[in-house]
């Protein structure tokens, strides 16, 4: 099922007419396997609901910063949906303000620690992707979600 069938089934599944329903676009939160996987179960499974990305990817790729309210589809790296998310809460803060109650909606570590190494990692390579240096007081925007349909 591609993206447009997805939307029309879920309008019709929640007795939505085209007009008055929010869509915000696509959004894939690994690219694939295991990993991939993984992610989508937790999403689906509503242990995951909330993301981090560097403030300066935004800027970067002239993306604007997702708002309270937002819906997307979610994708797998093979551009099959699989669910829709709509954004409950958005905050721009440095990384090193990050709490743990915010990293445990992450859905993915044990403890801070553990998931404070990993994302730092994700974060530096997703900057030198963009071409910035990444540091514990760069800008990050945390995105909480909730799954609204699968």
């Amino acid at each position: 099922m591609n993206i447009n069938e997805y939307w029309k089934k879920y309008l019709k599944d929640t007795n939505q007419s085209e007009d008055e329903a929010v869509f915000s676009g696509e959004i894939v939160f690994e690219s694939s396997g295991l990993v991939g996987f993984e992610q989508r179960n937790l999403i689906l499974n509503g242990k995951k609901t909330a993301t981090f990305t560097p403030f300066d990817c935004f800027e970067i790729n002239f993306e604007p910063i997702p708002v309270v309210g937002e819906v997307y589809i979610v994708e797998d790296e093979n551009d099959n949906p699989y669910g829709i998310i709509e954004i409950d809460d958005v905050k721009i803060l440095p990384f090193k303000d990050i709490s743990w109650e915010m990293a445990k909606q992450d859905g993915e570590d044990q403890n801070f620690v553990q998931w404070l190494e990993k994302q730092r990692l994700f974060m530096q390579e997703e900057a030198e992707i963009c071409g910035f240096d990444f540091t514990d007081d760069s800008k990050v925007v945390f995105e909480h979600f909730h799954l609204i349909y699968k």
